[in-house]
């Protein structure tokens, strides 16, 4: 029988991943029979519970990914330093890259980059963090205060706990946890990762003093209120400087930084008004000086929403 171009092609195909899936097979073998001593790795394995050695995991890696034990220096460098590893995966220079076949789970790999170098770590000893003893993400006194690189608890919705953290800025599922997770929908079905975006996106943006644009106002009230913020003047400092706002009842979120700087920016005596004049920003009284020129800081204690100005006007 003589076989065509196609033919051929698909034959060797097939042979070349009958081969590969025949290596990483003999590659779990001796991973799993590793019984060497003193070469074990103690890190906590999530799922499986396993303790492979250095060797068996470069067999593993080598064989299926075509990674090497350069690959992995810095998990092997920190194998017994969980606080280490799970830092340099959710507080690294470059982003995150999972992969994650549940029938395969070994297979699988999380990257993260360090020092300008991309470096691998298993899926099954990726250290996991008891969520329970993580402090809430929780404003007090309408200030949301979050230490940079450090980890919080978010509950969603459907009730379960989340590991987030706090990257210079960006609030949100800590890549160790999220990266290393099946994609899909929770038993009950609710999209808790949808969720969980919407959430982290609003408050990153807040965070950074970048806007809001894409939100609802009904949006932005009902993710701000599962902070703990109420309507009126909130602060928030997530590691890229603090930021002020206001919460309107309609939902709407006033950037106050902003009107803060406009004011003291303007020359109110070019806007028709005299030196001595009073106005009302947000509670506090500022006097126009003789350059046209008033002086607010964002730091002033604010008791209301409005800016009112000597002609009666209010904004």
């Amino acid at each position: 029988m003589v076989m065509n171009v196609a033919d051929i092609y698909q034959s060797e195909q097939y042979s070349v991943e009958t081969q590969k899936v025949k290596r990483a097979q003999a590659a779990l073998k001796i991973l799993s029979n590793s019984e060497k001593k003193g070469q074990r790795d103690m890190v906590h394995i999530s799922y499986s519970g396993r303790t492979y050695s250095k060797e068996s995991v470069v067999a593993l890696f080598d064989t299926a990914l075509n990674l090497s034990k350069r690959d992995f220096s810095f998990y092997f460098e920190h194998y017994n330093d969980m606080p280490a590893l799970l830092d340099a995966i959710n507080f690294g220079d470059g982003f995150v890259m999972g992969s994650c076949n549940p029938e395969m789970r070994e297979l699988g790999v999380l990257s993260f980059e360090i020092g300008g170098v991309r470096q691998y770590i298993p899926n099954y000893a990726i250290p996991k963090i008891n969520v329970g003893n993580l402090p809430n993400i929780s404003a007090k006194n309408n200030k949301l205060i979050l230490n940079n690189k450090g980890y919080y608890c978010y509950t969603a919705k459907n009730g379960e706990n989340y590991t987030w953290t706090v990257n210079n800025g960006h609030v949100g599922w800590a890549n160790s946890e999220s990266m290393s997770e099946a994609i899909g929908e929770n038993k009950s079905g609710y999209n808790y990762r949808w969720e969980m975006h919407q959430a982290s996106s609003l408050l990153s943006r807040l965070a950074k003093g970048s806007g809001t644009y894409g939100f609802s106002n009904k949006e932005q009230k009902e993710i701000l209120t599962g902070f703990g913020i109420t309507e009126g003047h909130f602060t928030i400092e997530a590691g890229a400087g603090t930021r002020h706002y206001m919460l309107m009842e309609n939902g709407v979120i006033v950037n106050v930084d902003k009107r803060i700087n406009l004011m003291n920016r303007t020359d109110w005596k070019k806007q028709g008004y005299q030196s001595g004049d009073i106005i009302n920003v947000y509670g506090k009284e500022c006097i126009i000086g003789e350059d046209g020129h008033i002086q607010v800081s964002t730091e002033d204690e604010f008791t209301d929403t409005e800016i009112q100005y000597p002609d009666g006007k209010s904004l």
